[in-house]
């Protein structure tokens, strides 16, 4: 089978959940896309040690293409999904380019609710 073939797995965002899902597919007959708009996998619950000196911003933060260096079928973009085109299989970046895909998996992670005390 040829590369070109191969059905093509985006995954959307580069945290614990895009992560493993990319390490998952390493042996399977895909191509995967790993888009993320930072070029770093951030391990945020030690994040107060580096904000009290307890460690180095190294020790909890690694280049997402360092951590998949090794996987073969794995490429790492540095980019914003902006739009999900399901219709077209298609997902729209910021700068105005597109990726297709065969597969999607959208693995964006979560943000803070302070249920309308942002002094909290």
């Amino acid at each position: 089978m040829s590369e070109k073939s191969l059905p093509r797995v985006l995954v959307l965002g580069g945290g614990f959940g895009g992560l493993w899902a990319v390490r998952a597919l390493a042996r399977a007959p895909v191509r995967v896309t790993l888009v993320d708009r930072c070029n770093h996998h951030l391990f945020q619950p030690l994040l107060y040690q580096v904000a009290t000196a307890g460690l180095s911003s190294p020790d909890i933060a690694a280049p997402l293409r360092h951590i998949l260096r090794r996987q073969a079928n794995a490429e790492v973009r540095l980019a914003e999904a902006v739009a999900i085109e399901p219709d077209a299989r298609r997902v729209r970046l910021g700068d105005g380019s597109a990726l297709d895909y065969d597969f999607l998996i959208v693995a964006t992670g979560a943000t803070h609710a302070y249920f309308g005390h942002d002094d909290w």
